[in-house]
């Protein structure tokens, strides 16, 4: 891709969004990126993982 492009790509002609005030800001982004808690599966396969790299680790060392 060349860059003229990638330029016109990331050019935005739309409106610009409406300014909000710091509580209503905080209550936006506050609802938007809630963690929610790992399920159990997910969290199975984040320890095998660390724990094979552990595992690797030691064993070339």
């Amino acid at each position: 891709m060349d860059i003229y492009s990638l330029t016109i790509t990331h050019i935005h002609t739309g409106p610009q969004p409406v300014r909000m005030s710091a509580r209503a800001e905080e209550c936006y982004y506050s609802s938007q990126f809630a963690l929610q808690r790992l399920s159990p599966g997910l969290l199975r396969s984040i320890v095998i993982g660390a724990s094979v790299t552990l595992i690797l680790g030691i064993a070339l060392i």
